[in-house]
């Protein structure tokens, strides 16, 4: 009995295999388009790619693309495309709608987060009670707060000057994105600038959760199990957990602050004190989306975003400043031109009108990528059109489609050379500015867009304005390249934000 009973077991589970597999291959909505049967057969096909063999789905996806086209299905549920034009379809704003891929999702564990919320329309909410805080208007009357930080990142790095210590500038970079986006959130900054090695072990850490990143999209417990984990188990994991455990405890205390200062009466007498979660505490929300929970999700999600992608574009640009001294030389020549003394201080409004500065910050944004991985949109009522040059494909509604920005960025039609810094492309073609998608497009864009654009001006101006290269020094001192090269700038591994090459210890320089 018990013998036929697992005969049976498992005629039943390969009947089921089968059927799947027609259906997926030959019946589904997606069979029409092209791809890798394997790819449109399972999940496990992502898995070995971007699990197994570590980021690799990324590049996987660009042969597909040059085998067999713009549009290629990538997944039994997903598509992708390959074509610049299609931005600002994919990506839409104004009243078209635009759910986020569950599944894509799982990586962050948080649901509560803006950016971790599928429905366009609970996106729309959140993100409304936190919009007007990010607005351009907003991060320049609260200028000062990147002023005072950068003013402590120039003292932390005129400490290195003439060490033979080497300082990997990620480090201090992602410190004083850091202790921006902490005071910006809850009016307190972390001090990551004042800590021991600029809080390095966090920084390891988050190495180690991002490898995470595709093992948590194909099992949706392991970013829930990591939660679950008591602080000690966690800590004797991996040190660096450390670390991370007091910054999610600091951001609790610190929205618990708020929030009992609120239940007194405290509130902000002005926009200066005012911070995010006073913004969202003070919106029209529901009561069950101002609890805590869900407001440290938030916090998590903000200040880990808020800090890693514009540190790592100053880190780029700072690499590919060194290693073009022509480069480095006209941008000093702007700088010395517009700003009269070193110390000055200068707003971000009349810094965004310097042409070779803006025409840097756009280079290192699209070499330094922002998002590697792919970002898909549902469109629950629409069927999107894509027209590949010989046919015109129809994709239906409720379908992920995905795009790629690296592959965008380093698309040889668009940017000639893609793996050359030439800040001079933007300045002889403006237009380029459409396919610069290092903070997403549409109304799911980043929400620190004009927060990252204010770090970037204030940082890349102030920084070079008073340090030159070997050959051409300012008037504080020059950096000089320690150990480093273009493979410690250049995407090996998509895990999720770009990494270079196995090994690296990152962009390494010497302060003289």
């Amino acid at each position: 009995m018990s013998y036929s009973l697992l005969l049976i077991g498992v005629g039943l589970v390969v009947a089921y295999l089968i059927t799947i597999s027609c259906y997926r291959l030959f019946f589904s909505p997606l069979a029409k388009f092209p791809g890798p049967k394997l790819a449109a057969l399972t999940l496990w096909y992502e898995f070995w790619y971007d699990v197994v063999k570590r980021g690799q789905y990324l590049f996987k996806i660009k042969e597909m693309h040059d085998r067999y086209g713009p549009i290629v299905r990538i997944s039994p549920y997903e598509l992708h495309v390959n074509d610049p034009n299609f931005l600002p379809v994919l990506y839409a704003g104004g009243s078209k709608r635009r759910d986020k891929y569950a599944w894509a999702l799982r990586l962050f564990g948080s649901s509560g987060a803006s950016i971790a919320t599928a429905s366009h329309d609970v996106h729309r909410m959140r993100r409304g009670a936190m919009n007007r805080y990010f607005s351009k208007e907003s991060v320049r009357r609260l200028e000062p707060i990147i002023q005072s930080n950068f003013e402590k990142l120039l003292q932390k790095l005129a400490e290195y000057k003439g060490s033979t210590k080497p300082l990997n500038v990620n480090l201090p970079f992602s410190a004083f994105t850091s202790d921006i986006i902490t005071e910006y959130c809850f009016g307190k900054s972390h001090n990551w600038l004042d800590r021991p090695g600029f809080n390095e072990k966090f920084i390891e850490m988050m190495a180690s959760v991002h490898d995470m990143a595709a093992l948590a999209k194909q099992f949706w417990f392991v970013m829930p199990l990591i939660d679950m984990l008591p602080d000690s188990l966690a800590e004797s994991v991996d040190p660096g957990m450390q670390s991370f455990i007091q910054f999610r405890r600091e951001m609790r205390n610190q929205i618990d602050e708020i929030q009992k200062s609120r239940a007194k009466g405290e509130k902000p007498q002005t926009s200066m004190n005012a911070t995010v979660f006073d913004s969202i505490l003070d919106s029209d929300l529901p009561e069950h989306e101002k609890e805590m929970e869900r407001l440290w999700q938030e916090a998590q999600v903000i200040c880990i975003a808020g800090t890693e992608t514009t540190a790592w574009a100053l880190s780029v640009v700072t690499f590919h400043l060194l290693s073009s001294p022509q480069v480095l030389r006209t941008l000093r020549e702007e700088l010395e031109a517009a700003i009269a003394e070193p110390s000055q201080s200068v707003e971000t409004k009349d810094l965004e009108k310097l042409p070779y500065l803006t025409a840097i910050i756009q280079e290192g944004l699209r070499l330094s990528f922002g998002v590697s991985t792919r970002l898909q949109r549902v469109c629950p009522d629409e069927t999107l059109t894509f027209d590949d040059g010989k046919k015109q494909w129809s994709v239906p509604p409720g379908t992920p489609v995905g795009m790629s920005c690296a592959l965008v960025h380093l698309n040889p039609d668009i940017f000639p050379d893609p793996l050359v810094f030439d800040p001079e492309r933007w300045i002889k073609e403006p237009q380029l500015s459409r396919y610069l998608c290092s903070f997403a497009k549409g109304s799911r864009q980043c929400l620190g867009i004009n927060l990252a654009y204010a770090q970037l001006y204030l940082c890349v101006a102030g920084i070079f304005r008073r340090y030159g290269g070997p050959g051409n020094p300012g008037p504080s001192g020059y950096f000089e390249l320690f150990e480093t090269t273009h493979e410690d700038v250049e995407l090996k591994y998509d895990l999720f934000v770009p990494f270079p090459k196995q090994g690296s210890k990152g962009v390494r320089v010497l302060v003289k």
